[in-house]
């Protein structure tokens, strides 16, 4: 499930051309937790999904589709 999340953070990221960095000070977490969390090595919290999300231009419920 982690895998899967870190990649599809990762490739939404991407997607939107959005940096690392810049992505880090919008959804106000570290840049070594984003290399975390896209590894998919990252044991991530509710509320940390609460602010990637939106960074991403997602809902939470849009982000954790089809992850099981």
């Amino acid at each position: 499930m982690k895998q899967i999340l870190g990649e599809r953070v990762e490739q939404k990221r991407e997607g939107l051309g959005i940096s690392k960095v810049d992505f880090c000070v919008a959804a106000g977490i570290s840049r070594p937790y984003l290399d975390q969390i896209e590894g998919g090595t990252a044991n991530f919290t509710l509320k940390v999904l609460f602010k990637i999300a939106p960074a991403l231009g997602m809902t939470v419920s849009e982000l954790l589709e089809g992850i099981e």
